[in-house]
């Protein structure tokens, strides 16, 4: 994330006591983006999004799945064509194969 500050305080997110978001956080709404041509996967993409103009287009926040492999084909990225670009996985639950 880009931070132009040159001694930024630190913030710890979370929620409060009552599992309300704590002042200071706010809740970012993922949107439905299609990836892949005619026969796109769909992410919802929370990052990058107008509401946050300093993260940069070269961070993403995408959620995929659950997807019915036998149904969808599974995911299908085709390779990214900038010089070094990775890209990281979180599985929080099922597999990949």
């Amino acid at each position: 994330m880009s931070n132009t500050e040159t001694h930024p305080a630190e913030v710890r997110c979370g929620a409060g006591e009552d599992g309300v978001p704590a002042a200071g956080v706010e809740i970012l709404t993922a949107r439905d983006v299609p990836l892949g041509g005619p026969r796109a996967m769909t992410v919802r993409r929370t990052l990058p999004q107008r509401a946050r103009t300093l993260i940069g287009a070269w961070c993403f926040a995408d959620h995929y799945g659950p997807d019915e492999v036998s149904r969808s084909g599974g995911m299908d990225v085709a390779p990214h064509p900038h010089i070094g670009l990775q890209t990281v996985s979180w599985l929080f639950s099922g597999e990949i194969e």
